[in-house]
């Protein structure tokens, strides 16, 4: 689906540090900047009024557009370490992983959530940005959230911090617990995304293939970001890999272990993985 007119979001950047990086308190509009041909982006973009005193009220939020822009994907760069950039002015965009599985960028307004039912019957969205997220791109989560109940899509919710590989490792298990269970009820397709859908929302993605689809880890990635080029982190994925699959009190620290351990599991340590991930449907 292409951009409706001219596009125009305003994002509020409530949250001037994160992770002792500062962010700039401006208005910010953003796009998703990737390798061309590698995959087709869905957009869904609001309209802007033609009337002069609109587009004149939006110029200079339009000018400060780019600050915000290079402090947010400054920050992305260092912080994940890849090339890829986010720009909210484009829309929602998102890839199809597997036929009961997207992985995408936060839906921006209602609308995007009928697209979702409409175009690919999304039965559930898993949602996993902090509150401070939102509130830092001006996102109306309330309304979005009525919007999926109106349609009887399941809107979860399982927060991770952004650019902070512990935040997501610890967190893994639980959202992979939801991912897991709403492919598993089969109603339709789940939509899972954070900000940007670049890193937190691609690695639940990737730890769900590794853990419940028989793919080694590196499988797991090259397949998804094959899909959605996308860096999210192969440290966090094997260590919440290794929290669950080495659970007594002998085990070393995960830091000691060589660089590429957990990169793959024996079944009867994926069999422990499954159930351990699925004791935590509910929590």
């Amino acid at each position: 689906m292409g951009a409706i007119g001219n596009s125009c979001v305003h994002l509020a950047f409530n949250n001037p540090l994160e992770n002792g990086v500062v962010l700039m308190k401006n208005k910010s509009s953003c796009k998703l900047m990737v390798p061309s041909n590698s995959f087709k982006v869905k957009r869904i973009s609001c309209k802007l009024s033609e009337s002069g005193v609109e587009e004149s009220a939006t110029s200079n939020k339009v000018s400060n557009s780019k600050n915000a822009m290079e402090d947010y994907n400054t920050v992305m760069k260092r912080m994940m370490r890849n090339p890829y950039e986010y720009h909210h002015d484009l829309g929602m965009n998102y890839a199809l992983i597997t036929d009961h599985l997207i992985v995408g960028s936060q839906p921006q307004k209602p609308e995007d959530v009928d697209h979702l039912k409409q175009e690919e019957n999304v039965a559930y969205i898993l949602n996993l940005q902090q509150d401070n997220d939102v509130e830092y791109w001006g996102v109306d989560l309330p309304s979005i959230i009525k919007r999926c109940k109106e349609l009887e899509i399941r809107h979860m919710r399982r927060p991770a911090r952004d650019f902070d590989p512990d935040s997501l490792r610890s967190g893994l298990p639980k959202a992979v617990s939801s991912l897991e269970w709403a492919i598993s009820e089969g109603k339709g397709k789940v939509y899972v995304h954070c900000t940007a859908g670049l890193g937190r929302a691609p690695a639940v993605a990737i730890a769900y293939m590794f853990w419940f689809c028989g793919m080694d880890l590196n499988t797991a990635y090259d397949t998804l970001t094959s899909k959605r080029p996308c860096g999210p982190s192969k440290q966090a994925i094997r260590g919440a890999t290794y929290d669950l699959a080495k659970n007594g009190l002998w085990k070393e620290p995960f830091e000691s272990l060589p660089e590429h351990a957990f990169e793959d599991v024996a079944d009867w340590e994926r069999n422990l993985i499954q159930d351990q991930v699925r004791s935590l449907r509910g929590t």
